[in-house]
């Protein structure tokens, strides 16, 4: 789950105000829960070895990092990057690009293996360090010592021995990943490792999202290498738009000048535009980022995977939470607690990842235990901070949890048409009032958010009575399964003025994670025949590819000539790796003859 939570508060536009909601709540108790008491020192343990080498060169971008350590090392001690500036992890790797790496230990836990998710980038110097200082999970032996922050870089080569058939490269685009803020007026560029085939319309092989792909036009370099995206007019305001490269299925894909297709799918990104008229960025919220917070929760987290009830999610469903956050600027957070309706006392603790953070979180194994142990009555948060008095906030439970959120159409959000609009339908937050609060994000598996319901930058409202949303035409892409989250949440304490600086909140929540799959229409990907044959029985054989279990028609003409008479020769489901072979069976059949795939 610490990988997960991580992700998203590198991916997610809004992680500074994530970090001071309910979302932090959870971070830290899985944070904490992972910190695991020191043994007694057996001499501090060192690098003995890496590769590739400290201050190598031209190393291939398919390279794995390779650390080997004087000591058997604690292989319990979860890896966690650095997500700047809210958290330091027990490794760092720069620049970004080259983040994402599955590290392994070896079973006798002196060697750790990182393998990246893709190629690293080319001609980049990569920088590494284990154990930063700060470090949050330090890196230890099995004797408890930690690891000395250790560090070094190497240097890539062109990428895939440079020429000859290897595939293109993506190099640099501007605006770059995740900007915020970009001008309605700015262009859209992607510059390549190498030479391009200039095709005169490349729209095909982008996919826009957030924007109408028609508005745009497109310019070459001189060399081939930069490719630039003039949008007609202003791009809209407040507006995250997304893009991909060689989209599966396009019909012309982007490739090098001597004809090596770019990577399907591999290269994509997006960015926020700004509000326009010289405005600046949105405040969602409207708390200031380096604003401080305080809280306490009771939360149910539930998972839905059919037309049936919610089920709790495993491990800890249901948690108490509460913690305290020192506000950027200060004054620093050095103590707190919090006492229960029956006089008891649970004091806050420090989590070290962050100065000025105390939390403490308690897991009962059932929602009427957590309600046994933490029931509705008055609460008093207390904390201190640095040459201020102590601060004593009153906050009373109430009687009774919100509902479990329920998807009411989850079978027909399995199969949705991604080119039309879809509402989505849930049951009602029944005894919701005016303070309460209901919101749905649905993202992808590696938490971009994608769609937000309330968001005050688009805007789009959502009543904490409805029951319903429409997920606009072309918000997900076809073929593909999001991860959403539908949240019921009781508020019974909110302020912003109690506390200098600080913003406060008390809530019972309940949240629901779900699925929802894009499936037929016509933005399903298109297939393409690879390779066709005639088999000994006379049958034309087609190899094609396309979405990975999406079902295809295929059709059969003998002249493409008008006037056509496409006939069905029958349909294929395309397998996990998203190829069919399908043979033409049917009797009667005269040579030539021509075939399309059609989507169903």
């Amino acid at each position: 789950m610490i990988p997960d939570l991580i992700r998203l508060v590198r991916t997610s536009a809004g992680a500074s105000r994530l970090l001071k909601r309910l979302d932090l709540l959870a971070l830290a108790g899985c944070l904490a829960a992972a910190i695991a008491p020191t043994a007694l020192s057996q001499g501090v343990p060192t690098v003995t070895s890496v590769t590739p080498a400290n201050g190598a060169t031209g190393v291939p971008v398919t390279s794995t990092l390779v650390f080997r350590f004087s000591q058997d090392m604690n292989t319990e001690v979860p890896l966690v990057p650095s997500v700047p500036p809210f958290l330091v992890g027990n490794f760092e790797i720069t620049p970004e690009a080259a983040q994402i790496f599955d590290f392994e230990w070896s079973a006798d836990k002196r060697t750790l293996t990182g393998t990246p998710s893709g190629d690293l980038p080319a001609n980049t110097t990569i920088t590494w360090r284990l154990n930063p200082a700060g470090s949050l999970l330090p890196l230890t032996s099995v004797g408890g010592t930690p690891l000395a922050t250790t560090s070094g870089s190497f240097t890539t080569g062109a990428g895939g021995g440079g020429g000859g058939g290897d595939e293109p490269e993506l190099l640099f685009v501007s605006p770059a990943e995740g900007a915020m803020g970009v001008p309605l007026n700015a262009n859209v560029v992607f510059v390549f490792d190498r030479p391009m085939k200039k095709i005169t319309n490349p729209g095909p092989a982008i996919r826009w999202i957030g924007v109408e792909a028609a508005k745009f036009t497109y310019a070459w370099s001189g060399d081939g290498a930069t490719l630039t995206c003039d949008y007609a007019g202003e791009f809209p305001p407040l507006t995250t738009i997304a893009w991909v490269l060689n989209p599966e299925g396009a019909a012309v894909p982007l490739e090098s000048a001597d004809g090596v297709p770019l990577p399907e799918e591999t290269y994509s990104g997006g960015f926020m535009t700004t509000a326009g008229g010289g405005g600046g960025g949105c405040d969602p919220d409207g708390i200031p980022d380096a604003w401080g917070g305080y809280g306490i929760s009771k939360l149910g987290n539930y998972v839905q995977t059919s037309a049936a009830d919610p089920v709790p999610t495993s491990p800890d469903p249901f948690v108490f939470s509460a913690m305290v956050l020192s506000p950027d600027a200060g004054p620093n957070v050095t103590a707190a607690s919090v006492t229960l309706p029956g006089g008891g006392q649970r004091v806050l603790e420090a989590i070290p990842f962050a100065s000025g953070f105390m939390y403490a979180d308690e897991s009962p194994a059932t929602a009427a235990a957590l309600d046994t142990a933490y029931p509705a009555g008055n609460y008093t948060l207390r904390f201190n901070q640095t040459g201020q008095p102590e601060r004593v906030i009153a906050m009373n439970m109430p009687v009774g949890n919100p509902p479990i959120p329920k998807i009411a159409n989850y079978t027909e959000a399995q199969t949705i048409n991604a080119s039309q609009d879809f509402t989505l339908r849930w049951g009602a937050f029944t005894g919701a009032t005016a303070t309460d609060y209901l919101s749905l994000v649905i993202h992808d598996n590696m938490g971009h958010i994608l769609f937000m319901a309330p968001d005050a930058c688009v805007p789009r409202p959502l009543p904490v009575t409805a029951t319903s949303v429409v997920l606009p035409a072309n918000t997900l892409q076809s073929g593909k399964t999001y991860e959403g989250e539908l949240t019921f949440s009781r508020l019974f304490y909110f302020s912003t003025n109690a506390v200098a600086n600080m913003s406060g909140s008390g809530s019972l929540t309940r949240t629901t994670r779900f699925t929802i799959s894009t499936g037929g229409g016509t933005s399903g990907a298109a297939a393409r025949f690879t390779a066709f044959r005639l088999l000994p029985n006379g049958n034309p054989e087609l190899t094609l590819t396309g979405t990975a279990g999406r079902s295809y028609t295929i059709q059969r003409t003998g002249s493409l000539t008008a006037p056509r008479a496409w006939a069905n020769a029958g349909t294929v489901t395309m397998n996990a790796a998203g190829t069919a072979v399908f043979e033409d069976v049917q009797p009667g059949k005269v040579l030539p003859l021509y075939y399309r795939a059609v989507t169903q």
